[in-house]
């Protein structure tokens, strides 16, 4: 047995993502750019994005509508189920010589529908950003409770219609619409039928024998499993917030924190220490990420829901866009017996950060 093989532990000696994932814990490596900027949601949107406002007069296409085969969804987190769902509408749509269109709705229905919403894992921005750097346009839906009440006819033929000349669809195979979700795929598959227009009811793509949801993704990060949440994603989870004022306890401390305010509506991660990166101005940087108001500072009207600890920085953050994407939880969050106990432990977290990933920046395109 050679000296390499016998110095990793058995957990390394695999093939694959879990492989690479394990990898990294054990040895300090930065992962590549394609990577981070696919974590960030920066790729396969620039200036003149492909997207379709349905409702709104200057977007009707003035030499008629656009023949298409789409796939729709509310496409939250743009997950690796919906990459699938995605990828069959392109490959239908290159055979047909047509466009691929993804239909989604803003606000998402959920807001709409729901006397409790479920949090969201990206933005109404992030979504457009995923779902363009997969390949396809967007055509983006206004979401009322009036349109909640349509049935499958008048949203197709009243709705659409006037901008897309639909070829095929392509949903999930739970997918329902319409008040109580009265059309279901073999209704909608029927009226299709009779148009000329082909409606497929994928099964949805399993991970562990339980299929890949934006349910159950919340669920994990909920919990802290920000592992288990990006195998299913296929990125990291990831916030996107404003740097604002914070305690000022981490500068004393010698570990200055960027105090990250996030919108209410973003699925956040259990209470707890996480390593990760933040991104700022097009630069990547390692980070140690607090999840959570600390115990010790629970009282104080300043303590954030998202700190991060960028290691390698300097500068001022203050007022400045920042995203954190979380790589994986290396402690619960916990009360401490006494400060030097709390500054013991956030030097150790930030130490883990930096032998794991180091102190240097990576530089990632971004147009916005």
């Amino acid at each position: 047995m050679s000296v390499w093989r016998q110095s990793f532990p058995r957990v390394l000696r695999g093939r694959g993502d879990d492989f690479a994932i394990n990898l990294r814990k054990f040895i300090k490596i930065h992962p590549a750019v394609e990577e981070l900027a696919a974590d960030f949601l920066c790729a396969g949107m620039g200036g003149d994005a492909p997207v379709l406002n349905v409702g709104g007069a200057a977007d009707v296409p003035a030499d008629g509508p656009l023949p298409c085969v789409i796939a729709i969804g509310a496409f939250d987190g743009v997950h690796r189920g919906h990459a699938d769902l995605l990828r069959h509408a392109i490959d239908d749509a290159r055979e047909r010589g047509v466009a691929a269109v993804a239909v989604t709705f803003d606000p998402d229905p959920d807001e709409v529908v729901s006397a409790h919403p479920a949090p969201k894992l990206t933005s109404m921005d992030g979504r457009l950003r995923a779902l363009t750097s997969i390949g396809v346009r967007v055509a983006v839906v206004p979401f009322t409770r009036q349109l909640a009440a349509l049935d499958h006819v008048a949203f197709f033929e009243g709705v659409l219609a006037p901008y897309l000349d639909i070829r095929a669809i392509h949903v999930g195979s739970d997918f329902r619409l319409g008040a109580r979700g009265a059309s279901t795929v073999p209704i909608i598959a029927d009226w299709g039928t009779q148009k000329g227009i082909a409606v497929t009811g994928h099964d949805l793509i399993l991970d562990g024998d339980v299929p890949i949801t934006a349910t159950r993704i919340r669920s994990l990060i909920a919990r802290g499993d920000v592992d288990s949440a990006r195998r299913l994603l296929g990125r990291r989870p990831m916030l996107r917030g404003q740097v604002g004022p914070g305690r000022g306890q981490g500068t004393g401390m010698g570990f200055p924190t960027a105090n990250v305010e996030v919108p209410g509506y973003a699925q956040m991660p259990a209470d707890g220490v996480y390593a990760g990166f933040a991104e700022v101005d097009g630069a990547v940087w390692p980070a140690a990420i607090n999840a959570g108001v600390p115990p010790m500072f629970a009282d104080s009207v300043k303590s954030a829901r998202l700190e991060a600890n960028l290691i390698g920085f300097s500068g001022d953050l203050y007022d400045k866009k920042v995203a954190i994407a979380f790589d994986r939880l290396l402690r619960p969050s916990h009360s401490f017996e006494s400060v030097d106990a709390l500054i013991e432990a956030v030097n150790r977290d930030i130490e883990t950060v930096r032998e794991q990933f180091g102190t240097s920046p990576v530089r990632i395109a971004r147009d916005f």
